[in-house]
């Protein structure tokens, strides 16, 4: 009799076939939220795995090609989408491409937010979540150069790219680059003040978008406020321990349980944790960021064939 391990191969998990590419502090997060409780659609357990993103460094959470289908490995016959979220796949130049070539009939999601306001928003997660350690933006800003050149760069950060504020919000070049890639039909572009103002109706084009049954879905909370930690050496300690703590963190994790340590984080973390208004940007500051951003706006504006002029 046939060995039941050798009678047929489990069979590999669909292909995701929609991708939420971007960009960062525009409401991804919320939106990867809503879509995943729709009874149709999979997400990703894994948010951003970047997977995609090969010229990001050891950015990307997913390396290669079997990690990546297995987090698709639970959709279930009645998903009938099944995507992922990856906030940097715009800003990357190598995503998109790959994300074409491994599924040519995949829809992409992008959302925009005036480039301004999304920096300034960016730099306060980045803070808070130890990839930054500048706290004021407009030292930030224009510490860029320098850390182009690999100087000043924070200790903590992953990846150089991260910090730099004006290549992340170089919209309209990234919804060129995306537009001349994929098949405008199979493109939605979303504009994160439509989604601010109508969640409700923006998620619904988005399931219109996919091709999905309607769920009738009414209840849309605030996701990804703006936060701040109480104690910054707490949260720097927390999510990225001295080299000489890893190993004993490692070992805690297989002693406890990896999930019982990550709860204990998650707790302390959420313990350190204020949700608060970031105060306005200086006049003259603000000026200058919406002079930089000016022709990428205009760019953006044509593309979406919408006036954005209110953004500069």
């Amino acid at each position: 009799m046939l060995n039941e391990s050798l009678r047929s191969p489990k069979p590999l998990p669909e292909k995701p076939d929609f991708f939420i590419v971007g960009a960062p502090k525009c409401g991804t997060t919320a939106l990867y939220a809503y879509l995943r409780q729709h009874p149709n659609i999979f997400m990703s357990r894994v948010k951003e795995p970047h997977f995609f993103a090969k010229d990001l460094g050891q950015y990307p959470l997913v390396k290669t090609v079997d990690e990546y289908m297995n987090l698709f490995a639970e959709r279930a016959p009645e998903h009938v989408r099944a995507g992922e979220a990856s906030v940097y796949y715009l800003r990357s130049s190598v995503a998109i491409p790959g994300i074409h070539d491994f599924n040519p009939d995949a829809k992409i999601i992008a959302m925009f937010r005036n480039p301004v306001d999304m920096v300034y928003s960016l730099h306060s997660q980045l803070l808070y979540w130890s990839e930054e350690t500048e706290s004021d933006f407009e030292t930030a800003w224009r510490l860029q150069e320098r850390r182009r050149q690999g100087l000043d760069l924070p200790p903590t950060c992953r990846e150089p790219f991260l910090v730099q504020y004006a290549e992340v919000g170089r919209f309209g070049t990234q919804a060129q680059r995306l537009l001349s890639i994929i098949p405008p039909a199979q493109v939605k572009l979303i504009l994160y003040e439509d989604f601010a103002a109508s969640p409700q109706g923006v998620y619904a084009e988005v399931i219109d978008f996919l091709g999905i049954p309607h769920d009738n879905r009414t209840d849309f909370p605030r996701i990804n406020d703006n936060k701040r930690a109480k104690m910054e050496w707490l949260r720097d300690f927390i999510r990225k321990p001295p080299p000489v703590l890893r190993s004993a963190y490692r070992t805690l994790k297989q002693q406890m349980g990896a999930k019982t340590v990550v709860a204990v984080k998650k707790k302390i973390l959420g313990l350190n944790t204020v949700t608060e208004r970031r105060p306005p940007l200086s006049p003259a500051f603000r000026a200058e960021l919406v002079a930089a951003f000016r022709d990428e706006v205009d760019l953006l504006s044509r593309i979406v064939n919408r006036d954005l002029s209110r953004w500069v």
